[in-house]
């Protein structure tokens, strides 16, 4: 089932152009959220302060790849697209990159896991006296190497590109041949089972995981006295801002993530659906930062500081 292709949110030039702005926001910010981190993390903060640079990191990097690096105009219900970036004049493989790119997803979330994984550690484990072992960066090698390689099966089984075509022609009747040529034109999976059998394997990890961290802290917390109320508070102060850090991108995200999944579940193309949806994926990096800007006291208080605001916040 088609749409019509003609909406000006269907063209290359709007979806082009929507992400090379939040490039241009995304630059600066992340830039200044990584100066606050390295800068203004207070002493209080300094056994979090490199753990929340890497997620950082690792968020901003994935920013940049997708709106700039990349600009992957997709194709839904097909997993296929081309790339607007400037991976098209560099002339980097697209196949490659598209793994590349779907694969830092995971490692966000893997990432986003060590965060809570560090604080269950740190308030838990190590109040009872458990001390850090090869376990625990075992388990942290082994996450990471499962976000470096769920997506391996569904790259085992991509199909002949020009049998591809003939099957998306099929599937896409109103999508034109123009499209199919486009440069970089990649096509990892016209059925999706295994593709989305992958995307379910990781999410299956990083959702069950981070519930249980985040449960157990909690839990902790409303089960157990503290030595110290200053700490105690302290710790779950900084547990929340991770959470709403964390959760309020995703809630953002959630619609757009709907819509494709409900594309591909009813074979429903809308080129412009497609690129409004990728366009607000992109912009979860940019929520994060200014999330992480907000919710932590100290970002915040520097922040208006630099702007001459009041810090009575």
């Amino acid at each position: 089932m088609c749409s019509d292709i003609t909406n000006f949110f269907a063209t290359d030039g709007f979806y082009a152009g929507t992400l090379h702005f939040l490039t241009a926001i995304e630059i600066p910010l992340h830039t200044f959220g990584a100066f606050m981190i390295i800068c203004k993390t207070p002493e209080k903060m300094r056994h979090v302060k490199w753990i929340l640079l890497l997620l950082h990191f690792v968020g901003a990097l994935l920013d940049i790849f997708l709106s700039c690096l990349t600009t992957p105009v997709v194709n839904f219900p097909m997993i296929s697209g081309y790339p607007l970036g400037l991976a098209v004049p560099l002339g980097l493989p697209i196949n490659v990159l598209a793994y590349i790119g779907i694969s830092m997803v995971g490692t966000l979330a893997v990432t986003i896991l060590v965060v809570f994984e560090d604080r269950h550690y740190q308030i838990i484990n190590a109040l009872f006296g458990r001390k850090r072992s090869w376990y625990r960066l075992l388990y942290i090698i082994v996450l990471y190497f499962i976000s470096a390689t769920f997506l391996a099966p569904a790259y085992l089984k991509i199909p002949n590109e020009n049998l591809a075509k003939l099957v998306i022609k099929n599937k896409i009747p109103c999508i034109t041949d123009d499209v199919l040529q486009r440069p970089g034109y990649f096509i990892i999976s016209t059925t999706n089972t295994t593709f989305c059998l992958c995307l379910l394997f990781m999410l299956s990890i990083f959702a069950t995981q981070l519930f249980y961290f985040v449960f157990s802290i909690f839990n902790h917390f409303s089960h157990t006295v503290a030595k110290s109320r200053a700490t105690a508070r302290q710790q779950r102060k900084f547990v929340i801002a991770m959470c709403i850090q964390v959760f309020i991108p995703v809630v953002v995200v959630i619609i757009p993530v709907v819509y494709i999944i409900c594309a591909n579940f009813f074979d429903y193309y809308s080129q412009a659906g497609n690129n409004l949806a990728m366009a607000a994926i992109v912009t979860h990096g940019v929520l994060t930062t200014f999330t992480m800007l907000i919710v932590h006291s100290p970002y915040r208080k520097a922040t208006l500081e630099m702007f001459y605001c009041s810090t009575n916040y």
